[in-house]
Formats: C-alpha cells, structure tokens, sequence
C-alpha cells in the first residue's frame, strides 16, 4: 500500500513540475512570498516578482513558469524541483542557490550570477545564458540542449556527464579557462 502511495505522489509530482501549466498565480502565494520569504509548492505563474531582495527565499518545488524575476536577487535561495520554464530571470541574482533538479527550460539568464550555485540534474535546455556567470557552479548531468552560453564564464563549473554537443559556445570561458568558439558566426574578410 506504501509503495502504491509513493507512486502517485512521485506521478503526480513529476506531472506538475514537466506539465507545462496553464494557470495563473495565487494571489495568497505571492502575498505568502512577501511576507514571509517562504513559499514551497507554490503557484506563482506569470507573477512579477522583478528587483526584489529574495536571498535565502525557500521556493523549493514551486511554480514560477513564465514569471517576471529581472534583477531579483535569490542569493542562497532554496529552488530545489522549482519550475521556471520560460521565466525571465534576466540580470538575477542566484549566486549559491539550491537548484538541484530545477526546470530552467527556455528559461532567459542572460547576464545572471549563477556562481557558486548548484544545479545538478537541473534542466537547461534551450535557456538563454548570455553572459551569465556560472563560475564554480555545479552542473552535474545538467541538461543543456540548445543553451545558448555565448560570453558565459563557466570558470571552474563543474560539467560531469554534461552533453554539451548541441548547445551554443561562442566566447565563452570553459571550465579549465580556455575561451571556445566553437559555434561563433562565420566572420566576413
């Protein structure tokens, strides 16, 4: 019987943070979020959570798909399971957040610190990481897809068990320092 429970919680789990969703935010939750700095399991879709000083917030398993995050500071937030499938965390603040397992699908990070944060098994696939700051960011089997890291600084990220094979690299400072081109423009003579 235990083991059946478990099973519908992990089904219907994985069904909210893989589904794209079609609700808006709960006006209690974000209220919750500001007042408290603590809002797990929360629905905040589309919410306009910009520029706000959100270190050290426990988000943990909420949803934030296509929500508006430009310049908000997460610093040592808890994001582990969080949904931000198409957010815009543009300019963010996420140095040293918890986000193991996040959903960052078509996510736009361009120019956002994400130094120090740890990522493993978070779901990169097709976001915008322009000239994010991943340095020391660990990465472990992250999915990158189509990630475009033009003028990303990767400086010792950890990228073990990382297909980085279709994803964009132009400019950017890999793990050991080097700068790879790999998918620049052809330039003109």
């Amino acid at each position: 019987m235990r083991h059946a429970i478990w099973v519908v919680c992990a089904v219907v789990l994985s069904w909210l943070l893989w589904t794209p969703p079609s609700w808006a935010f709960i006006q209690d939750d974000v209220d919750l979020l500001l007042d408290t700095n603590s809002c797990p399991v929360c629905i905040l879709n589309e919410a306009d959570l910009s520029d706000l000083n959100l270190q050290k917030a426990n988000l943990k398993v909420a949803v934030l798909a296509e929500s508006n995050l430009k310049g908000t500071d997460l610093t040592k937030a808890n994001l582990v399971l969080t949904d931000f499938t198409n957010a815009d965390l543009s300019g963010a603040v996420l140095a040293s957040a918890q986000m193991n397992g996040a959903n960052l699908n078509k996510a736009k990070l361009a120019g956002a610190d994400l130094h120090e944060a740890e990522m493993t098994q978070a779901n990169l696939g097709n976001a915008d990481l322009r000239n994010a700051d991943l340095r020391g960011a660990i990465m472990l089997s992250v999915t990158l897809g189509t990630a475009d890291l033009t003028g990303a600084n990767l400086k010792d990220a950890n990228l073990r068990g990382v297909n980085r094979s279709r994803a964009r690299f132009c400019n950017t400072i890999m793990p050991d320092g080097e700068i790879e081109n790999r998918s620049c423009p052809e330039q003109g003579s």
